[in-house]
């Protein structure tokens, strides 16, 4: 992304008086909190490969709604890579939900088996640091301390 598009990008405006990135940050904390509890309940009737299977099934409807969006008209070599590196994205995010399903099924408790599984943003930071040269600061360094903290206390 170019240093245009990201300034355009800041520019927009909020939602709900926060920056928009901050919302949807925040919708997506609520959204995925609700889904490790429901894929616990379904966990108690199904294996995890079949939860996948159905998991998958659910994202029907919203791929047929953002395959509608003007958005998606635009063509180009860009556009074939990333579409490439999305479905990479997606092996690896259903390859992490069926051994998130899978904990579960193994008598994991969602509310120990959801946020210990949150740390994934931990190999994210790495990955970024080391590939994208992107640079961590002393508080989110400390932020990811008392993560790990906050972890293994829960899983206690």
């Amino acid at each position: 992304m170019s240093e245009t598009e990201t300034q355009s990008r800041a520019a927009m405006p909020h939602i709900l008086g926060m920056p928009r990135w901050l919302a949807f940050s925040l919708l997506t904390i609520a959204v995925w909190g609700a889904w490790g509890a429901v894929s616990k309940v379904a966990s108690e009737g199904i294996d995890a490969d079949t939860n996948q299977v159905f998991f998958t099934f659910g994202l029907l409807p919203l791929i047929a709604i953002v395959w509608r969006s003007p958005r998606n008209k635009t063509g180009g070599e860009g556009r074939r890579i990333g579409i490439g590196w999305a479905f990479l994205t997606g092996i690896l995010g259903g390859t992490g939900n069926i051994a998130f399903f899978r904990a579960l099924v193994l008598g994991g408790k969602a509310s120990i088996v959801s946020p210990v599984t949150a740390l994934f943003p931990l190999v994210t930071v790495i990955l970024a640091v080391t590939l994208l040269h992107e640079r961590v600061g002393t508080a989110q360094k400390f932020g990811l301390v008392l993560a790990l903290v906050a972890i293994y206390l829960l899983s206690m």
